[in-house]
């Protein structure tokens, strides 16, 4: 399964379940070299054989075809976090919107995908 926005709060707690469970997770990550953000996903239990970090941005149209690509379930819990945006339509209504269609054309494209 994917798990998008996986370092997240809501993310890294679904990982954390899902590893516990069983499943092989592919968990997205803006920047997978960001230690802060990946190391406590990388520590958890199970995540040395079922966990594989991906790179993909919901900024970037795309970015999430490869992760997607041969799954067949995908939690979508990813968000553009701006608290202080001057500009909340554009800066993280839009993308928002923009990145779960993106996500949703993979899904599709993929074949594999049973659940969102």
């Amino acid at each position: 399964v994917v798990v998008t926005g996986a370092s997240g709060f809501v993310g890294s707690w679904l990982v954390m379940k899902l590893l516990q469970a069983g499943y092989t997770v592919r968990a997205t990550v803006r920047d997978p070299s960001n230690v802060g953000k990946t190391k406590p996903l990388l520590e958890l239990a199970g995540s040395k054989e079922r966990l594989t970090l991906w790179k993909a941005d919901l900024g970037e149209e795309g970015s999430f075809d490869a992760a997607i690509r041969g799954c067949t379930g995908v939690f979508h819990v990813a968000t553009p976090m701006d608290f202080e945006s001057e500009d909340p339509e554009n800066e993280v209504i839009k993308p928002t919107v923009e990145g779960m269609l993106s996500i949703m054309r993979a899904c599709r494209d993929a074949g594999t995908v049973k659940r969102i």
